[in-house]
């Protein structure tokens, strides 16, 4: 519970199915503020986890912490693309639209910052990345970016407000797409 990678009041952290904040720190006892995952978000459950500070030696029960300056996840918008799509042209509206967004939110510098401090770990700051992948219904352009985990509905809605609004622009853009974008969560908690 305490040194340098210990689990502080704040701590996003996920033990024994259980993924939450640590809302307390006890002598016998830590508790742990329940959140369930709702599409690519995860809401509070206004439950209250308590775990007794023995099941951190557990073997069999594992602890997850992020480590600090890594207080995002990574979220993803996926674009079904329409047979004969121009990608280029698909993939840079799309790419724009992401980095548009991420430019308002990012802080990297924060975000490295307060990473270097704490390891001796060297991690390239984290940025909007993008991969043609086939899915079920076909080619699928896949645009993965990081969001601070307690404003990530905010910033998915700015994401989707952006995508649309390009589509909306550009008809070579809307005729390159075959169905409805969807936003998903790219690590599964």
């Amino acid at each position: 519970m305490i040194g340098r990678y210990g689990i502080r009041i704040g701590d996003r952290i996920s033990i024994a199915g259980v993924t939450g904040d640590v809302v307390d720190l006890g002598l016998v006892r830590f508790y742990v503020l329940e959140y369930a995952a709702s599409g690519a978000d995860l809401f509070p459950t206004g439950r209250i986890v308590v775990f007794s500070n023995s099941v951190l030696f557990q073997p069999a029960t594992p602890l997850y912490k992020q480590l600090p300056g890594t207080h995002y996840t990574w979220h993803e918008a996926v674009l079904p693309l329409a047979n004969g799509a121009d990608r280029e042209v698909v993939q840079k509206s799309v790419n724009d639209a992401v980095q548009s967004v991420f430019k308002e939110y990012n802080r990297q510098a924060d975000w490295q910052r307060a990473f270097d401090y704490g390891t001796e770990i060297s991690m390239k700051p984290p940025a909007p990345e993008q991969r043609l992948q086939f899915g079920d219904s076909g080619a699928e352009l896949v645009v993965r970016y990081p969001v601070d985990l307690h404003r990530a509905p905010e910033i998915d809605e700015k994401v989707i407000q952006s995508l649309l609004e390009s589509i909306a622009k550009n008809g070579k853009i809307a005729s390159g797409i075959s169905g409805t974008p969807k936003i998903r969560t790219a690590v599964k908690v």
